[in-house]
């Protein structure tokens, strides 16, 4: 099991008295058991809680079933599939993206890939990185119904089907709950095989089910030694001693550090597991962010020179970089800064991680007193995309935006009563101005979020990580950088539910490439700028701080461009 050490300064005194008042109501008892009332009391609540409950047990049925994941992996690689391609959104494509990153693939399995966005060019960068023959595509959703699942789905079938002829069945498997319609559709196509989720656990909740292990048996993983791993951290979860109980230890401190203002999660990791923080943001982000509270994860910001006071730190790391570590929590812990280090003997320690998140979520919940398991605001964005779509099919356009400024790289565009605001707060009207007014928006303890409808890929996510820190370094203010629709299924809950502490820049590009959705009026670029629109609807829709730059057909130059401008 992984190390643990805390200097948690400031709310020590806190997470004493919360700690025994815990233990006095018996809360990880009562959570073990199920009881609903830690959390929400109210009957509305009660549902939501109790369907979403089967994490606790998930890792005692993969146990029984690691044999019939050892047996179809074995199946997958005597097939000859050189590629496994998971087609997914959020809480079903984070955990294979974090393996696919930290363990990439064992030689003599097939290469583990994700796709998690709409963007034509990612779609077409996965498509011209494998061979479709010799391809296994996971289509996970734990509804059935996820939309962008369906349309990777549904691409990847067709195009699958004109390489085999027809015979596309074979090269499908999906993961799913139990009736829906995905089940219904694989059982039609012949898929290869289906994987049955318990239905009572949630998609972010989900890394140790067939959602996170069936990839990680296709790639060779030793998914023996991740469960392992997360067997070692349930048995001291189930500690009511909790000074013996590390997640539920961690998941106080979290809630004591939102309570005394620290509520940006701040993560810093080891090159080799950093990719791990952008599942536990989503986790962390859906889970806490609503009724106007929430906790902010922070991760891959980067060291910087300053730190605020609303921030509590994360250090996860693998035991062998202690020294790389040293001086930095030194000096954070110098500065007064909360920390909790994590301390991993070797990456398949992350399957205790997986869980250890999980339960210390769910503690934070309780402090916070919210309902972990639902994500009501989540509809929203997902509704607006559904009706500019069907604008779009109507009119074959979609709808336009108001202008805020444009020059030969960049449009700005902002609601009115927004661009009032900016025109008030800046001498300057030029776009340069406006930017540098919107930025202004920030005061301390909100955060900046970059917004990002673009592929992910290398050149992308370096540009705009480049970006963000000038946005951070002017604004004087936490950074996100979340990909669309990617985040839509992760911080968006907390965006539109959490604390009105955010300002928002969506960026939006035009497509060098566009793939046509089979059966469909519309394509991936036409779906994806849908999203765009409809998040920056629901976001404007609650006067928050929010405007959309488009990039025009030269993302580089756009990027550089704009990065200039907060220079």
């Amino acid at each position: 099991m992984s190390k643990t050490a805390y200097f948690i300064g400031e709310i020590e005194k806190t997470v004493e008295k919360t700690k025994l008042e815990f233990q006095a109501q018996s809360i990880v008892p009562r959570l073990w058991k199920r009881d609903h009332t830690i959390w929400r009391s109210e009957e509305n609540h009660k549902n939501s809680i109790l369907n979403r409950l089967g994490w606790l047990e998930s890792v005692e049925l993969m146990q029984k079933n690691v044999g019939t994941l050892r047996s179809f992996s074995d199946e997958v690689r005597k097939a000859g599939f050189t590629h496994a391609v998971v087609l997914g959104m959020g809480g079903s494509s984070l955990c294979p993206d974090v393996c696919r990153c930290t363990f990439g693939s064992t030689k003599g399995y097939p290469e583990l890939l994700v796709l998690d966005s709409t963007n034509p060019s990612s779609v077409t960068r996965i498509e011209k990185s494998i061979s479709l023959a010799t391809t296994l595509f996971i289509v996970a959703s734990k509804s059935g119904g996820t939309t962008e699942t369906n349309m990777f789905y549904r691409y990847f079938y067709d195009r699958v089907g004109q390489t085999k002829k027809g015979d596309a069945g074979g090269n499908f498997i999906a993961i799913t709950d139990s009736g829906t319609q995905m089940e219904a559709e694989a059982k039609e196509k012949k898929f290869r095989r289906i994987f049955i989720n318990p239905s009572d656990i949630g998609g972010r909740y989900s890394a140790l089910s067939y959602f996170g292990l069936v990839p990680m048996a296709v790639s060779g993983m030793d998914i023996d030694r991740i469960l392992k791993s997360a067997q070692s951290i349930i048995g001291a979860s189930r500690n009511q001693e909790l000074k013996d109980n590390p997640a539920a230890m961690l998941g106080i401190a979290l809630g004591e550090a939102w309570k005394a203002g620290r509520d940006k999660l701040t993560f810093i990791s080891s090159k080799q597991i950093e990719t791990f923080a952008y599942w536990v943001e989503q986790l962390v982000a859906e889970s806490t962010g609503k009724e106007g509270k929430g906790i902010i994860p922070i991760e891959g910001e980067g060291e910087l020179q300053l730190y605020s006071a609303d921030r509590m730190f994360v250090l996860l790391r693998l035991a062998k970089d202690a020294a790389a570590f040293a001086a930095l929590t030194k000096r954070l812990r110098g500065e007064g800064h909360p920390v909790v280090e994590l301390i991993l003997d070797d990456e398949y320690e992350l399957g205790g991680e997986f869980f250890r998140w999980e339960f210390a979520t769910a503690m934070a919940a309780v402090v916070m007193h919210i309902n972990p398991f639902d994500e009501p605001n989540v509809k929203e964005s997902k509704d607006n995309t559904v009706r500019v779509i069907e604008g779009f099919k109507k009119t074959g356009s979609l709808p336009k935006q108001e202008l805020l400024a444009e020059n030969a790289e960049l449009e700005f565009y902002a609601e009115p009563a927004y661009e009032d605001i900016l025109i008030a707060g800046s001498s300057d009207h030029s776009l340069a101005g406006l930017f540098r007014a919107h930025l202004n928006q920030c005061e301390p303890g909100d955060y900046a979020a970059i917004l990002a409808y673009l592929d992910q890929n290398e050149k992308n996510a370096r540009l705009l990580q480049e970006l963000r820190k000038a946005v951070g370094a002017r604004s004087k203010c936490a950074t996100t950088l979340g990909f669309g629709p990617r985040y839509l299924h992760s911080t968006g809950q907390l965006h539109k539910g959490g604390p009105s502490k955010g300002v928002f820049m969506i960026l939006t590009a035009d497509e060098a490439v566009d793939n046509k959705i089979p059966g469909e009026l519309f394509t991936f670029g036409v779906l994806k700028q849908a999203q765009a629109i409809g998040d920056y609807q629901s976001l404007a829709g609650r006067s928050l701080p929010i405007i959309r730059i488009h990039l025009g057909k030269e993302i580089q130059a756009g990027l550089e461009h704009l990065h200039s401008l907060v220079k």
